[in-house]
């Protein structure tokens, strides 16, 4: 019964996972990264303020909110921080 426990745990921690940049990388684009499973949302900084794109590591694609795609991140972050 523990293990199916554990397990749980570990899928609902997984969903809620969200990684800092750190001493590191200071001037990361990326400042935090949340991964819901199947996509991973990325809140980028932009010149004013900041954005949330995803990123699909199944189709290998970053999307801009309107939902354009490609799997050019820089290009989704210009198009996105316009």
């Amino acid at each position: 019964m523990s293990v199916i426990a554990s397990t749980i745990g570990g899928v609902v921690l997984a969903a809620t996972f969200t990684l800092y940049p750190g001493k590191k990388a200071p001037d990361a684009r990326v400042e935090a990264i949340t991964d819901r499973g199947p996509i991973k949302e990325l809140i980028v900084r932009c010149p004013v303020g900041t954005a949330i794109i995803t990123y699909s590591p199944v189709e290998r694609l970053y999307c801009t909110p309107q939902l354009r795609c490609t799997g050019d991140m820089n290009e989704v972050i210009a198009r996105t921080c316009r």
